[in-house]
């Protein structure tokens, strides 16, 4: 199980993509941090920019699928990344193996 982290651009609306992420079962479970502000370093300037924060559970396996959809959906130039799940207990094992497509 991994947590998947989408970084949406404002002009996206990160509800709409969480919807459909949980209707094709592709996660169990998604919180969206609106307002998040990135600092970032480029050329020796400081650039700010504010991204709707998407933070979902799935399973590892479907990853790539996710991946997949987001591009299309909102472009390649998404910021996507996962982070291993090392431990949890049976009610969120559960609560995402029942809420994901099956193997």
């Amino acid at each position: 199980m991994v947590n998947v982290i989408i970084y949406l651009k404002k002009e996206f609306k990160a509800e709409e993509l969480v919807s459909f992420l949980l209707s094709e079962k592709l996660i169990a479970t998604a919180s969206i941090d609106e307002n998040n502000i990135s600092y970032q370093i480029h050329n020796d300037r400081l650039h700010k920019e504010v991204y709707s924060v998407i933070t979902a559970k799935t399973k590892a396996v479907l990853l790539n699928n996710i991946i997949k959809v987001v591009e299309e959906k909102v472009g390649a130039d998404v910021l996507i990344n996962s982070t291993p799940i090392v431990g949890s207990n049976k009610i969120f094992d559960e609560l995402v193996k029942d809420n994901t497509k099956k193997n």
